[in-house]
């Protein structure tokens, strides 16, 4: 399972730096996850780089996410997250999300250097597996 977060699933989307590596990772993956507020944070960085065309291809993906909604549980965990592993409120709403996936195999994908530290603290496996 790849869990991912704005800053890896906007790669499907505009063309940027990695975005081959992002895609065929993805079309490795048995299936994808992403919080509920990925939605949100994918569309508008998606607009803004790349207009209505590609919003439209990343809501006909939408559907084939594994969505981890925003409840108390997750709400409290996330802002213990937050302050233990300096997180910004979106980044730990993903790492508290991506804690939840009941998955042996989870690959949490993103380009956010503060959640890429924070996830491996977590002892969760991460892709890239270095950021530059």
């Amino acid at each position: 399972m790849l869990y991912l977060d704005a800053s890896a699933l906007v790669k499907r989307y505009v063309a940027e730096e990695e975005s081959d590596a992002l895609i065929a990772r993805m079309g490795a993956a048995d299936g994808w996850a992403i919080c509920r507020v990925g939605y949100v944070e994918t569309a508008r960085a998606v607009n803004l780089a790349a207009g209505k065309p590609a919003v439209r291809r990343f809501e006909a993906d939408w559907p084939s996410f594994e969505i981890v909604e925003v409840d108390a549980s997750l709400a409290e965990h996330a802002a213990e997250l937050a302050s233990t592993e300096e997180l910004r409120s979106l980044d730990a709403l993903h790492l508290a999300a991506a804690l939840l996936i009941d998955t042996g195999e989870l690959t949490v994908a993103t380009w956010d250097g503060r959640l890429h530290r924070a996830a491996q603290n977590q002892d969760l496996e991460v892709f890239p597996a270095e950021l530059s």
